[in-house]
C-alpha cells in the first residue's frame, strides 16, 4: 500500500526531484552526481517524502550512506507521518536502521495512526532492529490508536519468535491486552507458531487468559484446528476442562478433528467422555452442524458426523455411551447418516442399531443422509447409506413432521431418487 502511495504520487508531480528518480532507478553514480552538484538533499515531494525517505524505502544502503554523508535530515516525516526510519523498520534492514538512529532519527515518531518504528519493526521481524530500536529509547508500551495494540503483539501476530523473544527481554509486558481484550498469546496461538508461544510462555504470558468472548488460548488452538500448540499449553498448566461458549469442549475439538491420542490425553487428565454441548435455543442438534447449533452433542457424535471411525472406537473403548440422545432426540445413528459415509453409519448400527428413530420434527437417519454435506462426501456414498439403511428396515416413506417424505429431498443427491423408488417398489 504504501509503495502505491509513494508511486501514485511519484507520477502525479513531472517535477520530481532528480535525486528521488536516480534513488528509484537505482543509479548510484547519477545520485553522486547530483549531490556533487550540490542538489538539495533534503528537497521534499509534494506528499512530503525525501529522498532519504526513498533510499530506505528502495532498501538501498549505498544511497542512504551518500545522503547521509551530504547532510540529509534522518527525522523528516512525510503527511503520512513516515520517516525514513519507519520505512527502513518495515523492510526489516538492520544496517539502515542503524545509520539512520546514528543520524538522530527519533525511534518514537509514530505514523498518522499512532503505529511506530517499533511496531514495523515487530512486524517485519528482525530482532536485531527491535534491539537498536529499544537501545534508542524506543517506548515498548506505545500502541496505535486503532486496535490498541503494542510492538510485542505484532510481533507476536506474525509468529516472529525472535522478535518477540527480543521485545520480552526489553521488558515488554507478555499480559497486556489490546482494545479489543486480545493478549499477546492469544495472537500467537492464532497465529500457530509454537516457538512464539514459548517465548510468551517462559516470559510469564497467562496461559489461561481468555477474551472478552470467552475463548482462551487453548479453546483457540483448538478451534483453528493446531492440536500441536494445545498440548503446549497443557503441558504449561492450560485448564484442560475449559468450554466454549456453545459448551463445547477440548474433548469435542479432539473428535472433530479425529486426534485419537489427543482424547486419550484428554481422559486421562479426567475430561467426561460423555460430556455434552450446550443446550441450543432453537432445539436443533444431531444433525446439525455443532458450530451452528450444538444441541447437546457428545464427543462421540461429534467423531460420527466427521467421519472418524477410529475415534468413534476409541471413544467407545473409553465408555462413551451410544444411547445418548442430542437435544432434538436425534440418536447416534441419526447423527452418523448426516456425515454422508457408510462406516460411521455401519459401526453407530451396530452400537445402537434402531434404523425407525426419529427426532422430535420426525427426522429419520435417512433424512439426515440425504442432507449430508456434498462436500464432505459423495451421492454415491449417501446412496449407499441410504441402501445399507433401507437393507436394515428404515422406513423410506414415513413423513418428518413438515410432511416431507425422502424422496422430496432426494433431487439434490444424483442417484439418491432412482435408488428409493427402485427399494419401495422391491417391497
Amino acid at each position: 500500500m504504501r509503495a502505491l502511495l509513494l508511486f501514485a504520487v511519484s507520477l502525479a508531480f513531472a517535477a520530481e526531484p532528480a535525486l528521488v528518480e536516480a534513488i528509484r532507478d537505482g543509479n548510484l553514480a547519477s545520485l553522486k552526481s547530483l549531490i556533487a552538484a550540490h542538489a538539495d538533499v533534503n528537497a521534499p515531494l509534494a506528499d512530503g517524502s525525501t529522498p532519504l525517505a526513498w533510499a530506505a524505502y528502495e532498501d538501498d544502503a549505498a544511497a542512504v550512506d551518500l545522503l547521509l554523508a551530504a547532510h540529509a535530515k534522518a527525522a523528516v516525516a512525510d503527511e503520512y507521518g513516515d520517516t525514513p526510519l519507519s520505512l527502513a523498520c518495515a523492510n526489516g534492514n538492520p544496517t539502515i536502521v542503524g545509520k539512520l538512529l546514528a543520524a538522530g532519527a527519533d525511534p518514537n515518531a509514530a505514523r498518522w495512526n499512532g503505529e511506530t518504528p517499533l511496531m514495523l519493526a515487530g512486524r517485519s521481524g528482525n530482532p536485531e532492529v527491535v534491539r537498536q530500536l529499544v537501545a534508542h529509547g524506543a517506548k515498548l508500551d506505545a500502541v496505535e490508536a486503532r486496535k490498541g495494540q503494542n510492538a510485542l503483539m505484532w510481533a507476536a501476530a506474525e509468529g516472529h519468535a525472535e522478535a518477540v523473544a527480543a521485545l520480552l527481554k526489553a521488558g515488554a509486558n507478555p499480559n497486556t491486552p489490546s482494545k479489543g481484550g486480545f493478549s499477546p498469546l492469544i495472537f500467537a496461538v492464532s497465529n500457530g507458531d509454537s516457538k512464539t508461544v514459548d517465548a510468551l510462555l517462559a516470559a510469564g504470558a497467562d496461559v489461561n487468559y481468555a477474551v472478552p468472548a470467552g475463548m482462551n488460548a487453548l479453546l483457540i488452538s483448538m478451534a483453528a484446528r493446531r492440536p500441536q500448540l494445545a498440548e503446549i499449553l497443557i503441558a504449561k498448566g492450560a485448564d484442560p476442562t475449559a468450554k466454549d461458549r456453545t459448551g463445547s469442549t477440548l474433548l469435542h475439538s479432539a473428535a472433530e478433528l479425529g486426534d485419537v491420542e489427543m482424547m486419550k490425553g484428554l481422559l486421562a487428565r479426567g475430561l467426561d467422555v460423555n460430556a455434552k454441548t450446550a443446550k441450543s435455543q432453537g432445539g436443533r442438534g444431531g444433525g446439525g452442524n455443532r458450530g451452528g447449533a450444538p444441541g447437546e452433542q457428545t464427543p462421540l457424535m461429534v467423531a460420527a458426523r466427521n467421519d472418524h471411525l477410529e475415534m468413534m472406537r476409541a471413544l467407545v473403548a473409553a465408555g462413551a455411551d451410544p444411547k445418548l440422545k442430542a437435544q432434538d432426540g436425534a440418536t447416534l445413528i441419526i447423527t452418523a447418516a448426516s456425515s454422508g459415509h457408510l462406516d460411521v453409519v455401519q459401526y453407530a448400527h451396530e452400537l445402537a442399531p434402531d434404523v425407525t428413530a426419529t427426532t422430535d420434527r420426525g427426522q429419520s437417519a435417512v433424512h439426515a443422509a440425504l442432507g449430508a454435506p456434498l462436500t464432505s462426501t459423495t451421492p454415491e456414498e449417501i446412496c449407499a447409506v441410504i441402501k445399507f439403511l433401507a437393507d436394515k428396515g428404515a422406513d423410506l416413506a414415513a413423513a418428518d413432521g413438515t410432511g416431507r417424505k425422502p424422496i422430496a429431498l432426494a433431487p439434490r443427491v444424483d442417484g439418491a431418487a432412482d435408488l428409493i423408488k427402485n427399494l419401495l417398489a422391491a417391497k
